[in-house]
């Protein structure tokens, strides 16, 4: 608090009374004292030869002490306690909660844990009155505003680690009319500090291995084969031994032990053909390990390792091509005379064709003719703009078909309530349609040659997504730690462990926080679609790359000395000191 706070209408009027009222006890004078004396010519001339000048310096020394001594305990008694008087001292404090800041320390706290304790710290020794504006580093609090310390201290214990953006120091923190600005950091992500911030470190150097890599992959040429690629990082300043370990569902697991050169990464590829379809971990055990986000990540084996897919056409090799550099795929063609159903296909690609009698399988029909099972077709049309596209929908993820073009096209005239349309013309004329009930096929109006499809970069994007869907395989994203976007518009996320995690509704779809790396899955009518969630981040791994110098106790005391000053404490300090003078004066008889 600043000492300008003392010159308060409240304070002064106080301190003014105290002041006035000695005055008055020694304008006072004490009864004259009868002495019987043998002579009165005796004391006339001690009288006429003392110098009165010397008693009037005394009383008024007397009487300065006195007021000052009562002024100071008048404004320490009355300062804290008036009503309104509030400190003009304003400080700003930046607390980092970048994910580097829950690193565990050699105590078992965290260095965030240490972050927010000094913050307490600082605003306890703040004065009653001191506005103190809090702000954090990844934005938690909205808008960061002046308010009382009792009230910051509220909202100090509200913040958390986050992740998902980038740390900043916010801009009312920088703009701010302040007497103090402090940043709490450990300097591994917020680097370098705007001018008239003072940083307070709180970084540790700690062991830290952890996974900046993974994924799972089918093996070229072999697609019944799968491995799963793995990247090891020590941030660490010695080399480091681990034990990785690989598991699917039930007991299935891999370990090894690997042994990881300081400030470097070590690259493994582990073949995980064996294990069955679904999630698969990567974790790491590593002794003295300090920052446990990294130690896992999650990945998804496809539930069938390969797809035996039938194409139907006279000739397509583009179209062929494409199919056969699915990683799943195990591709047979044959012309549309020759098509009989085969009882060990799963999934048939018709082209410019369509079998007189419905499979008993999904299928892909490209500019399919008539036949009963299908829609009736209409009229063809020319140059059709394609004016909207479901892209919440499983078949068109991660798609965008603005630079669609279609030369011609024979749309369906008449529709199901069970179709879906997936592209469609202006005027809501479908040019991609896809049957959600029973057995799923899903249909385009217009030839591969006919438009630019083929030749779209997201066509092999919607080949996938089409064996997926078809087959009933659930969808896979990858997401690091943060908020997570969906294209559901209504789903439900259950997490890791089973529990339902809360979800916001956004423009073009649904938002969930993922706290943990796991495997969480959307569930919505009709689809689920599962999210492996990893923190894969190199520099974040990197936790010992701090701009800071070590924290110390020392460093933390001598900034909360550079802050904790009381003028409140001063003044009785003050007053305690002049008791000691008018103690001494008296007994020296300068004030008698």
């Amino acid at each position: 608090m600043n000492a300008l706070a003392l010159l308060s209408p409240a304070v002064i009027g106080v301190v003014l009374g105290a002041v006035l009222l000695v005055f008055l006890l020694y304008l006072l004078r004490p009864p004259a004292r009868r002495l019987l004396i043998p002579s009165g010519l005796i004391w006339d001339r001690v009288l006429r030869a003392s110098r009165r000048n010397d008693d009037r310096l005394r009383w008024l020394l007397s009487f300065l002490l006195a007021a000052l001594i009562a002024a100071c305990i008048a404004a320490a008694i009355v300062g804290p306690s008036v009503p309104g008087a509030v400190g003009t001292n304003r400080v700003v404090i930046v607390l980092d909660n970048s994910p580097t800041m829950a690193t565990r320390t050699a105590d078992g706290s965290t260095r965030f844990d240490r972050a927010r304790h000094l913050a307490a710290e600082l605003l306890d020794a703040a004065a009653p009155g001191a506005q103190v504006l809090l702000a954090d580093s990844m934005r938690q609090i909205a808008i960061p505003a002046f308010e009382t310390r009792d009230a910051a201290l509220v909202t100090l214990n509200r913040l958390e680690v986050a992740f998902g953006q980038f740390p900043v120091i916010p801009a009312p923190a920088i703009a701010a009319v302040a007497d103090a600005r402090y940043v709490i950091t450990d300097g591994v992500q917020l680097r370098s500090l705007p001018s008239g911030m003072t940083a307070m470190s709180v970084f540790e150097a700690v062991e830290n291995v952890g996974i900046t890599a993974f994924d799972v992959r089918a093996v070229p040429g072999a697609p019944h084969r799968y491995q799963a690629f793995v990247e090891i990082s020590n941030a660490g300043f010695a080399p480091k031994a681990v034990a990785l370990t690989l598991a699917g569902i039930g007991a299935q697991r891999i370990e090894r032990i690997l042994t990881v050169p300081a400030g470097s990464a070590s690259r493994e590829l582990v073949d995980i053909s064996a294990f069955d379809g679904g999630p698969v971990r990567a974790s790491l055990l590593a002794t003295g390990d300090g920052f446990s986000l990294d130690d896992a990540a999650y990945g998804f084996l496809p539930m069938r390792r390969s797809v035996r897919v039938v194409l139907v056409t006279l000739s397509n090799p583009f179209l062929q091509k494409s199919l056969a550099a699915q990683p799943r795929v195990r591709l047979t063609v044959t012309p549309p005379h020759r098509y009989t159903e085969q009882g060990d296909a799963d999934l048939y690609v018709f082209d410019r064709y369509a079998p007189r009698a419905a499979p008993s399988v999904p299928a892909l029909l490209v500019r399919p003719g008539r036949v009963a099972w299908l829609p009736d077709l209409g009229a063809e049309i020319v140059h059709p703009q394609v004016a909207s596209w479901d892209g919440s929908h499983p078949l068109l993820e991660n798609m965008s078909l603005r630079d669609l073009y279609i030369e011609k096209a024979v749309p369906a005239r008449a529709q199901a309530d069970s179709l879906h349309t997936l592209v469609a013309s202006r005027g809501g004329t479908p040019l991609v349609l896809a049957e959600q009930s029973g057995r799923r096929w899903v249909s385009l109006a217009f030839a591969l040659e006919d438009s630019n499809f083929a030749l779209h970069a997201g066509f092999p994007v919607f080949l996938n997504n089409a064996i997926n869907w078809m087959l009933s395989e659930p969808a896979v994203r990858n997401a690091g730690l943060g908020e997570v976007d969906l294209p559901q518009s209504t789903a439900r996320v259950i997490g890791a462990d089973g529990v339902e995690v809360g979800t916001v509704r956004i423009a073009g779809g649904l938002r969930f926080h993922a706290t943990q790396p796991g495997i969480y899955t959307a569930v919505a009518p009709g689809e689920r679609t599962r999210v492996a969630v990893s923190l894969l981040d190199p520099q974040l791994t990197a936790v010992n790359r701090s701009a800071l110098p070590e924290a110390s106790a020392a460093l933390e005391r001598q900034a909360m000395r550079g802050w904790s000053f009381d003028p409140w404490t001063f003044l009785l300090l003050a007053a305690l000191l002049l008791l000691a003078i008018e103690w001494l004066t008296y007994n020296r008889r300068l004030t008698v």
